[in-house]
């Protein structure tokens, strides 16, 4: 079976036991964002309504214009209780964990794989930086799964996003996003006597680029491939260049471009130690799509699908690379 057939599949089943239940809870979450955007527009109107009302009542000493002042005082007051996060978003809320505990766990489930998942709990940033990719000055991370694959080998997958700080003249402190997406490790069964890295190709190696988004020395570890069509989409820097060579053989670097294209979404690689990263800049992920669309929009769950494929079955054809790589 194909990898689109099996998420057909899934996604049939998906709908037949789940869809239901979950319209209903996105309905709910809609009906909630309604009342909120209306009350928001009443909190809008009471405060301008008790601006002009204070200008008159200093110029006119009307007792009427006082008592428009108390309903809109009163009304804003409302407005501002209702409107606070902690009561606002409450159906928001449910909507999204029913669709974690449900949708998500068990488009995991579909894979042959030992899985745990945990929405709100997330990586430490040090087994982020163990693969290298960038310097960042805030870092956070949730949607936790972990487990063992079906090669015995153990992994974790989960969201991150990581920031660098910006301070304007005031002193006022600003942060701006670097990487948000999919971040993933993998370990092998034995030690890589190597550090691979495969980013993304990037014309202008600028001084932000040298700052932030990588640690490397690029002149040192560069590495150049036989195909072409390969290195217009990923720079390879190893500390061993024979085994950059033996690793990245025609059939990997062939699937690398491929699911480059298919997912029209770029991702990096670093394989260090006895361990395999992979991380997407996939956005926020595991999340529900638009409320103005389906709780199970078929376009989104592909999305999330074809990464965890991606990871599973790249991260196993390495791993048995590796095994069977005399270096």
């Amino acid at each position: 079976m194909s990898s689109n057939e099996k998420f057909e599949k899934i996604y049939s089943k998906l709908v037949e036991n789940n869809l239901s239940n979950l319209e209903k809870a996105r309905a709910n979450a809609n009906r909630e964002k309604i009342i909120n955007t209306i009350i928001s527009i009443i909190c809008v109107i009471a405060i301008v309504a008790l601006f002009f009302s204070f200008c008159l009542i200093f110029y006119t000493k009307n007792l009427m214009i006082a008592l428009v002042v108390s309903l809109a005082v009163s009304i804003a007051f409302t407005a501002h209780t209702r409107f606070k996060p902690q009561y606002s978003n409450h159906k928001t809320y449910q909507y999204n964990d029913k669709f974690k505990s449900e949708v998500i766990t068990a488009l995991l489930n579909s894979f042959n794989e030992t899985i745990e998942y945990f929405p709100y709990r997330g990586i430490k940033p040090t087994i982020y930086d163990e693969a290298e990719f960038e310097n960042y000055d805030r870092f956070s991370s949730e949607d936790l799964v972990y487990g063992k694959l079906k090669n015995n080998c153990n992994f974790f997958i989960s969201e991150v996003l990581t920031e660098y700080e910006i301070q304007d003249s005031n002193g006022n402190r600003y942060y701006n996003p670097i990487f948000c997406g999919i971040f993933s490790k993998v370990k092998t069964p034995k030690p890589f006597n190597a550090s691979l890295y495969l980013r993304k190709d990037r014309k202008d190696k600028n001084l932000f680029d040298r700052a932030f988004r990588t640690k490397l020395p690029f002149d040192n570890l560069r590495v150049e491939t036989d195909s072409q069509e390969f290195e217009k989409v990923f720079d390879v820097y190893c500390t061993d260049k024979i085994i950059a060579m033996q690793l990245l053989t025609t059939d990997i670097m062939q699937l690398l471009i491929d699911s480059q294209e298919e997912m029209n979404m770029d991702y990096e690689l670093t394989i260090k130690n006895n361990c395999i990263y992979v991380r997407f800049m996939s956005g926020k992920m595991f999340e529900t799509s638009k409320l103005t669309k389906s709780s199970l929009d078929k376009e989104t769950l592909y999305k999330y699908y074809k990464i965890l494929d991606f990871i599973f079955s790249l991260t196993d054809k390495l791993i048995n690379l590796i095994k069977n790589t005399e270096y």
